[in-house]
């Protein structure tokens, strides 16, 4: 398994995209994390659901920030420069070394839908995992009834692969790909 040193993992760059950037989870976000993550309207196609505060607290720790440990590279926040709120995560929570693929996965607060902000945070994570990770290909899936995240994938450049039924949750998805080759052709 090939492994990436722990300053590329936990040193994430921060990342300037206009009306927000990018930086690296830290704990004291569980309670952005919990407003959004306790909103079903956020997490009716996701794995994941937030009954309590402590819920969100346990899980920033748990889940993100021991991401380095297993050889995986910290989740990015999406924080708004104007009120310095975070708004949601951007992050690879799956890495196969030996296949050099990784696997992206987002959530984003109800009350910044639409503005194209988890486009522009995909689009920077992908350029990470070509340039930083040093990964071949980046895969990306969603339920087929979130019309809102296919959007989001295409207009990142991932290209359609399959659909199928999710092997972990009890729903069918569209599966994408983006190859670094392709990802230089067309110059995201």
């Amino acid at each position: 398994m090939r492994t990436i040193p722990d300053e590329v993992l936990t040193n994430l760059p921060i990342v300037d995209l206009g009306d927000i950037y990018l930086r690296a989870i830290v704990f004291e976000d569980y309670e952005d994390m919990f407003e959004y993550g306790s909103d079903v309207r956020v997490t009716k196609n996701l794995s994941w659901h937030y009954e309590t505060l402590e819920d969100a607290k346990q899980t920033v720790p748990k889940v993100f920030l021991s991401r380095p440990k297993r050889n995986l590279p910290n989740a990015y926040a999406l924080v708004t420069k104007d009120t310095n709120k975070m708004i949601g995560t951007c992050d690879f929570h799956t890495i196969d070394w030996e296949q050099n693929t990784g696997e992206i996965g987002y959530a984003l607060h109800y009350d910044y839908w639409g503005k194209g902000y988890m486009t522009l945070a995909c689009k920077a994570l992908i350029a990470f995992g070509f340039n930083n990770l040093k990964l071949d290909t980046i895969v990306i899936s969603h339920n087929i009834l979130n019309i809102g995240s296919q959007k989001v994938i295409e207009k990142a450049g991932f290209n359609f692969v399959i659909e199928k039924p999710h092997p972990k949750l009890q729903t069918i998805n569209r599966f994408y790909e983006l190859t670094k080759e392709e990802y230089l052709n067309k110059k995201l």
